[in-house]
């Protein structure tokens, strides 16, 4: 008898374990509208002369994400890093892959301003430290504690092989 309810409570528990387990409709959630924009990158920031490192800097990591909106908004984002840049941009054409920001948008990591303009993404144009092809990024950037002075910004996107990292 204690074989018999035993096998019973294993059928009745498997049962119900694999039956609550379908998710049903299609499982995949989809993308978001700037997925096209989105990622990590490896960024320097140069002088106006697009050849002179700003400040003497050198690669720092940011990141393009979509904005909670779903629309042609996303952020752009060094986390702090030494050019302190997060601010919020559209993309103004989805498959040439520009972008740009409204003119002194706020700048969240300073509470400033900061104007992007010129902003692009090149498919495969940019080869990674370890030798990767991968996509470009540039932009260009004026902030309100350097009125009149416009920095660029160009690097190229993130693999996450060891090779690649700085």
């Amino acid at each position: 008898m204690k074989i018999l309810k035993n096998s019973l409570f294993l059928s009745l528990f498997l049962a119900l374990t694999l039956t609550s387990c379908d998710e049903g409709g299609d499982p995949n959630p989809g993308g978001t509208a700037t997925q096209k924009f989105a990622g990590d990158w490896h960024i320097i920031a140069l002088e106006p002369d697009g050849v002179t490192p700003a400040f003497g800097g050198d690669y720092n990591l940011f990141s393009t994400y979509n904005a909670s909106s779903n629309d042609e908004n996303f952020w752009i984002d060094d986390h702090d890093s030494w050019m302190e840049i997060k601010t919020k941009v559209q993309a103004l054409d989805f498959n040439a892959l520009t972008f740009a920001g409204q003119p002194n948008a706020p700048e969240l990591y300073t509470g400033g301003t900061v104007t992007v303009t010129n902003g692009k993404i090149l498919k495969n144009a940019a080869e990674s430290f370890g030798g990767h092809v991968v996509d470009s990024i540039y932009f260009e950037a004026e902030f309100d504690w350097d009125p009149g002075t416009v920095y660029k910004f160009a690097g190229h996107k993130r693999t996450g092989f060891l090779e690649d990292e700085l």
